[in-house]
C-alpha cells in the first residue's frame, strides 16, 4: 500500500495553532479502510507526532486511490518552522466493522420503513364518524389564542436576545461562552486539586525526585518534566494569578481550540515552570472567560505569579509588543528562565499578537520538591 500527499493548506487558525489540511489519495491492491494516519514534525532533534482532529472520517484506500482529506492542528512555532514533514498512514482495518455498521444501519433503516407502513395502515382503519360514547366526559377548551406569540413578537425579542449579546461582548465579554468557561474552570479546579496531592509527596508517580540530589531546583525540573509527560491535551497543570488585571484561571495544557475555551493554554513544546527555556501561554481575549482581556494593560515590573504542583514561580513584567500571528520568535529559547503571554490583538480580532514578556523573580518548591 502507498500513500502519496498531493496538497497542504493552511485552512484557518487560532491563538497558537494553525489547521493544517492533506489531501492525497491511497492506493492498496483491494478497496479497504485504514485507520486515521499521523502527522510527523521535525521538533529540533526529536519529531512530534499529531493525531488528526476530533470527527475525522476514516480515509479510503483501493487500486484507484480514492481521494482523501485530513485535518491537523499543528502548533504555530512548528508550523512556520522549516522542518520536514511526514504522514504516516494507519493500519489496514481488517475486521470488518465498518462493513457491518452499514449492514445494520440499513438494516435499522427498513425496520423503520416497515414500522411506518404498518402505523399508517392502521391508522387508515380508524372510524373518524362516530359519536361520543357514553363513558365519555366533556372538558373545557383552554383559550390559547392570547397565549400564541406572533411572528413580529418572535421578531423583536430576537432582536433583543442579539443586541443584549453585542452589548455584553464589548462592555464585558460574550456571555454564553462565559458561562460554558466558568464551568470547565470549576471542574479544573478540582482536577487541579488531585493534582497537587499526586504531587504532594514522593509517590511513585514522583518516583523521579527521590532518587535526585538534595538541590530544589533539580527536584522542580525532574517533577515538571514528569508532568509535561503524564499530561494530555486539555489538562490542568497548573493556576495562573496577575493581581494587575483581577485575572486568576488554571492553565491547562495545549494551545488548540477545544483547550483554550477551557482556560489558558500552555504552548506544547515551551518549557514548564521550573525548567530551561521560556514558558509560553495563550489565551482568549473576548471569548471563553477571556482570561486575558486586558493583557495589554500591563506594566513593566507588574508581578505574574504561576502555582505548579512543585512549585510557585513569581515573573515580573519587562515589556511587550504587538506582532504578526505567524510570529512566534518570543516561544523560543533564550538563554534563560522567562515567561511570555500571548493574546489576539486588537480587541474583536486576529489581525495581530499581543506578547508580554516576563523575567523569572522568584521559585519556590512545593509538594514532592521541597525539601
Amino acid at each position: 500500500m502507498t500513500l502519496d500527499v498531493a496538497h497542504a493548506e493552511y485552512a484557518g487558525g487560532g491563538p497558537g495553532f494553525a489547521l493544517v489540511r492533506l489531501s492525497g489519495r491511497a492506493r492498496a491492491a483491494a478497496p479497504t479502510r485504514l485507520a486515521l494516519p499521523a502527522l510527523l514534525i521535525a521538533d529540533g532533534p526529536s519529531w512530534r507526532r499529531l493525531a488528526c482532529v476530533p470527527g475525522t472520517a476514516l480515509p479510503a484506500a483501493g487500486p484507484d486511490g480514492p481521494a482523501f482529506a485530513v485535518d491537523f492542528e499543528v502548533p504555530l512555532h512548528l508550523a512556520v518552522d522549516g522542518g520536514a514533514w511526514w504522514l504516516e498512514p494507519g493500519p489496514t482495518v481488517q475486521d470488518g466493522r465498518v462493513e457491518q455498521l452499514a449492514a445494520r444501519v440499513a438494516a435499522l433503516g427498513a425496520e423503520v420503513a416497515a414500522l411506518r407502513q404498518r402505523v399508517e395502515r392502521d391508522a387508515a382503519t380508524v372510524p373518524t364518524d362516530g359519536a361520543p360514547t357514553s363513558a365519555a366526559v366533556a372538558v373545557p377548551r383552554p383559550r390559547l389564542r392570547a397565549l400564541r406569540p406572533t411572528l413580529p413578537a418572535l421578531l423583536v425579542a430576537a432582536g433583543a436576545l442579539a443586541l443584549g449579546d453585542a452589548a455584553a461582548t464589548v462592555l464585558w465579554q460574550e456571555p454564553v461562552s462565559a458561562l460554558w468557561a466558568a464551568h470547565q474552570q470549576h471542574g479544573l479546579a478540582g482536577d487541579l486539586q488531585r493534582l497537587d496531592q499526586t504531587f504532594a509527596t514522593r509517590s511513585p508517580a514522583t518516583a523521579a525526585a527521590a532518587a535526585l540530589p538534595a538541590s530544589p531546583q533539580v527536584r522542580m525540573r525532574a517533577l515538571a518534566t514528569e508532568l509535561e509527560r503524564r499530561t494530555d491535551g486539555g489538562r490542568a497543570v497548573g493556576e495562573l494569578r496577575i493581581p494587575r488585571i483581577d485575572a486568576h484561571f488554571v492553565v491547562v495544557q495545549g494551545t488548540g481550540t477545544a483547550s483554550l475555551r477551557r482556560g489558558p493554554g500552555h504552548y506544547t513544546g515551551t518549557a514548564l515552570p521550573g525548567q530551561p527555556g521560556t514558558v509560553g501561554i495563550a489565551g482568549h481575549r473576548t471569548t471563553y472567560g477571556a482570561p486575558f482581556r486586558h493583557l495589554d494593560a500591563l506594566r513593566r515590573g507588574d508581578a505574574i505569579d504561576v502555582t505548579m504542583p512543585y512549585g510557585r514561580f513569581t515573573y515580573r513584567v519587562e515589556g511587550a509588543r504587538i506582532v504578526k500571528p505567524e510570529d512566534v520568535s518570543a516561544l523560543r529559547d533564550a538563554g534563560r528562565q522567562r515567561l511570555v503571554l500571548t493574546a489576539c490583538h486588537p480587541l474583536y480580532s486576529a489581525a495581530k499578537r499581543l506578547i508580554v514578556i516576563a523575567r523569572l523573580e522568584r521559585a519556590a518548591p512545593r509538594g514532592a520538591a521541597a525539601a
